[in-house]
């Protein structure tokens, strides 16, 4: 019975093919979902290619219109087969069509960065996933079914309890540690693990480059910024750059490089990234800090970048003391 996995982010990947590993599952088909960030989709074709894949289905969301007739078809084509299991993450029309319709025996979710955590506490805890929008009823008229009924379980790295009929399964990496982690160089420069916070409206650029500008002063270590993979390299940025600030488009996902390069990083400073939950488990020799930034400085989604700042803590990852502006 063939396996099948629906994706659409390089970090979603990384998950497939350790869930692939972890449940020793063989015949798996892959669904990736292209978006309009060539980035990802460069670093997701990258990822794809480590795995012989029984087959691949390429969905394509880049153009903007109506993918209703397009997803109709594309679903009554998977209902034709039972599987064994199917991972996903997002919670898109396709996402939730495909798990109301498609048959199999297990459901998994496979984390999405910090949203996971997101998603657990307002979505899947209060039991809010069957919460339709008008234009999801639409389906109804085509004989598809809209209404998730079988319990989806988790496959997490992070510290989730269980709910309800759901159970929460350790994603420890373990495979990308045993097949990258054999030898490695400590390397004592200091990561800058970029977010794109100001181009997604989360925080004022003037905000942003205050705590960059409060980071380079607490270290006299070469600086590695490596920007996020959504994140806009401004020209403001660019000033920074000197024999000890560099800016390193890497073009795959952290975790990655840091495996390819045979690095061990000594000290890895951010934000709010999921980075920390992976890199803690490939890395637990690393200083790793974060900076808090106070809610009253945040445009928007306080709540969850609390919540979020709350896990991080958990994780034991130290804060980083920077002075505010007066």
């Amino acid at each position: 019975m063939d396996n099948l996995f629906i994706v659409r982010s390089p970090l979603q990947i990384i998950n497939a093919l350790e869930a692939i590993e972890y449940f020793k599952l063989e015949n798996n088909i892959l669904i990736i979902i292209y978006n309009n960030i060539d980035n990802t989709n460069i670093q997701m074709d990258k990822l794809i290619s480590l795995y012989q894949w029984k087959e691949i289905i390429y969905v394509n969301e880049k153009k903007k219109r109506s993918k209703y007739f397009e997803y109709i078809s594309f679903v009554y084509k998977l209902k034709k087969k039972r599987y064994n299991y199917l991972f996903f993450s997002n919670l898109g029309s396709i996402h939730k069509l495909i798990l109301a319709n498609v048959k199999r025996e297990h459901t998994y979710y496979i984390d999405d960065g910090v949203e996971t955590l997101i998603r657990y506490k307002n979505i899947f805890l209060p039991n809010k996933l069957n919460q339709h929008s008008f234009r999801q009823l639409r389906f109804l008229i085509a004989g598809l079914k809209i209404f998730i009924e079988e319990p989806i379980h988790f496959f997490t790295y992070f510290n989730l309890k269980s709910f309800r009929e759901s159970k929460i399964i350790n994603n420890s990496l373990e495979h990308f540690q045993k097949k990258y982690l054999s030898e490695f160089i400590e390397d004592d420069k200091v990561y800058i693990l970029g977010q794109p916070l100001v181009s997604v409206g989360l925080l004022k650029e003037e905000d942003y480059f205050f705590y960059l500008e409060a980071i380079i002063k607490l270290t006299d270590k070469k600086i590695v910024y490596i920007p996020h993979r959504t994140e806009i390299i401004s020209k403001r940025l660019q000033n920074f750059e000197d024999e000890s600030f560099e800016i390193l488009n890497i073009g795959m996902p952290i975790e990655l490089y840091f495996l390819e390069q045979k690095i061990y990083p000594q000290h890895i400073i951010s934000f709010i990234t999921t980075a920390f939950f992976t890199l803690m488990k490939l890395y637990p020799k690393t200083h790793m800090q974060y900076v808090y930034i106070p809610s009253s400085k945040i445009l928007r989604n306080r709540q969850d970048i609390e919540n979020t700042y709350e896990s991080i803590k958990e994780l034991g990852i130290e804060k980083l003391s920077i002075d505010e502006k007066a």
